[in-house]
């Protein structure tokens, strides 16, 4: 995916909203929010390999387009920051407390249940997104190494579909760039205005990049969780 598909994905929600704008209904707004993410690792013998969640923020742009009844659609534009943590084995095996923070840009569709509950609505909804990784960074609280090369205790994260596609020598590979998976949102909206949500997503996609083309056996999928506010215009 190059960067001019990836601006045409990121620019959907405001193309939808442009064709919408002429039923009074359809609302435009904004959330931010901390995740608390973490990854499904595996290793090349199907072995599981323990990590913890680390947090990040979540900023999106978001679009409600009425259906029927007390259902929109939810398109969505956002940024989020991913990652995890390891206390051993990370950078290849060589970090201690090694922490990875990744960034993405995603494009949610949820399905939206908002019935009239007391002086608002309450929100319900569930559906797929799409994410592409941009970059990110690493660190740990020793001098990690690629055999007998030292690389220092922090460095930039890189995404490839092939894992000897290479990158600098500090540089981590996170995984295959392109993400999708499963959204899941509740939470309530005050005076069709201010909302708090709990959202959460479970990744599909298994990132882990392949070798010269062979397919391999380890898996890596993102998951989290996370609250935020957002506001309607």
């Amino acid at each position: 995916m190059n960067i001019r598909k990836l601006y045409l994905l990121i620019l959907l929600p405001a193309l939808i909203t442009a064709v919408n704008m002429a039923n009074a209904q359809t609302r435009v707004g904004i959330k931010a929010g901390v995740n608390f993410s973490n990854v499904l690792m595996n290793d090349e013998n199907g072995n599981k390999i323990n990590t913890q969640s680390v947090p990040g923020i979540l900023l999106a742009l978001t679009v409600d387009i009425p259906i029927t009844g007390n259902f929109y659609i939810q398109p969505a534009a956002q940024y989020a920051r991913k990652g995890y943590k390891q206390a051993t084995g990370g950078f290849y095996g060589s970090a201690t407390n090694f922490k990875v923070n990744a960034s993405y840009i995603e494009v949610p569709v949820n399905l939206l249940f908002k019935p009239h509950l007391g002086t608002g609505n309450l929100l319900l909804g569930a559906g797929p997104y799409m994410g592409y990784g941009t970059g990110g960074n690493w660190k740990s609280d020793n001098d990690a190494a690629i055999g007998d090369m030292n690389v220092g205790k922090k460095g930039n994260i890189i995404f490839k579909n092939n894992a000897m596609d290479g990158g600098d020598l500090n540089s981590y590979l996170y995984g295959k760039p392109l993400d999708y998976g499963l959204n899941f949102l509740a939470g309530y909206e005050f005076f069709s205005k201010l909302s708090v949500q709990l959202g959460a997503q479970l990744g599909l996609a298994n990132l882990q990049p392949q070798t010269d083309g062979a397919t391999t056996n380890g898996k890596l999928k993102n998951s989290g969780f996370g609250i935020s506010l957002g506001y309607k215009f």
